[in-house]
């Protein structure tokens, strides 16, 4: 009787073949399903993470900028400005040339508005006429953060 019972057993394991084709469709559509879920919050965090790193940039630049300047009084005017996935600096001396040692940073997010902030030398402050400095994309990232500037 044993010996019949590893004989079933040995016979049902050599004609198990593998997965039936219901079994494969129902893993499919279950896994299309998850995928459908959670694309978009991945999209959502890579999109966040991407702004985060613009600001970190733009910070950067800005950083660099005001090292640049701290030493030289013949700067009138120092602006930094943020269109398309671009921020530029430009800096203007009554005489001689002041180079910035960054003169851009690229950002690799969309949804910046454009935007030019500038500094006066005399006070040390920050300033836009922009009326739009947040994200499109997520309105909590506001670029008014990296130049201290408050609504």
């Amino acid at each position: 009787m044993v010996k019949n019972v590893f004989k079933k057993l040995g016979k049902k394991q050599k004609n198990n073949k593998g997965f039936s084709l219901v079994e494969l469709i129902v893993v499919i559509a279950i896994m299309a399903v998850l995928v459908g879920v959670l694309a978009p919050q991945f999209i959502k965090y890579v999109e966040k993470s991407r702004q985060s790193t613009d600001m970190q940039s733009v910070q950067q630049l800005k950083s660099s900028v005001e090292t640049d300047i701290s030493d030289n009084e013949n700067v009138t005017s120092v602006t930094i400005a943020i269109s398309g996935k671009k921020a530029t600096t430009t800096i203007t001396a009554s005489s001689g040339t002041v180079t910035p040692s960054t003169s851009s940073a690229a950002l690799k997010s969309s949804g910046w508005p454009t935007i030019t902030y500038t500094l006066d030398p005399g006070t040390g402050a920050w300033s836009t006429t922009a009326t739009a400095t947040t994200n499109t994309k997520n309105p909590k990232k506001d670029m008014n953060e990296v130049f201290s500037i408050s609504k």
